[in-house]
């Protein structure tokens, strides 16, 4: 039986990864700099095509799948741990998929990986409802949040929620409003409206099915998704409040989030590119 791979194994694994970006949150954060912003389909994958993020990727399993069924389209998984997306990454490169990688980040950085109009869709995924989050800091559908994948989308690029948290797509619909998004496509119950309501394309997208969700099915959970718009730009000061909620003052030379015990154990590095 093969060895179980450890945290730090798939760590160092990782860094030997040719789809995998690691850059070193402390340059990115304390020195205001930006990693492949504005030139991900011209220096990091083969083809400059329509751009995808899948944000908090887990093991990128969706993000591989998204790849494979649209090789017109470049998909970048994003989570903040990398041990997560291991699987994805090199299953990705044995395979041979080259129009998928992984980044290792926060989403609340977007704003130095991604430059205006630069991404084309956004997928969230079964993220935390962070019911208890009262001031939009932790929900990855609050006002705040939107406010970032605004700035980085190009007209017209959507923001798609799965959920099976109830309240989490309920607030989701709520803030849209609030942020200036569309509503362009929802359902309570995926799995039973999703070829009524949607086009083939968005129909067997929501068919994919992680060995979670499977479980949660069983146990009889409705799965909820939201489509999300957008249809006008974020206006400045919006963009400037999220950023200070999210990230902190401007001046601030610390990031707001602590590191996790991950960014404590493993080792660090700043690759090229990193201005």
């Amino acid at each position: 039986m093969a060895r179980r791979l450890s945290k730090r194994d798939k760590w160092a694994e990782n860094q030997e990864l040719e789809r995998v970006h690691e850059p070193d949150r402390d340059a990115i954060v304390s020195e205001n700099a930006t990693y492949m912003k504005g030139e991900w389909g011209t220096k990091a994958f083969d083809q400059d095509q329509p751009l995808t993020l899948e944000l908090g990727c887990g093991q990128g399993l969706f993000a591989m799948d998204l790849a494979r069924r649209f090789p017109d389209r470049n998909v970048l998984g994003v989570d903040v741990k990398s041990h997560r997306f291991y699987r994805g990454a090199k299953d990705s490169e044995v395979a041979g998929v080259t129009n998928v990688q992984f980044l290792r980040t926060r989403i609340q950085w977007l704003d130095r990986f991604f430059a205006p109009d630069e991404v084309s869709e956004i997928w969230l995924t079964f993220s935390d409802p962070q019911e208890g989050d009262k001031r939009g800091t932790k929900r990855l559908t609050s006002p705040y949040y939107q406010a970032i994948y605004q700035s980085v989308l190009r007209m017209g690029g959507r923001v798609h929620v799965k959920t099976d948290s109830q309240d989490l797509y309920e607030r989701t619909l709520e803030h849209a409003a609030e942020s200036g998004m569309k509503v362009t496509g929802q359902t309570a119950n995926v799995h039973a409206e999703r070829h009524e309501r949607f086009d083939e394309e968005i129909a067997e997208s929501l068919g994919f099915i992680t060995a979670f969700e499977d479980r949660w099915i069983k146990e009889g959970r409705r799965i909820h998704y939201a489509q999300l718009e957008k249809v006008q730009d974020v206006s400045q000061e919006a963009l400037t409040e999220a950023l200070r909620m999210l990230q902190g003052p401007a001046e601030r030379t610390k990031p707001r989030f602590p590191k996790g015990r991950g960014d404590k154990a493993r080792v660090t590095w700043s690759p090229a590119g990193l201005d």
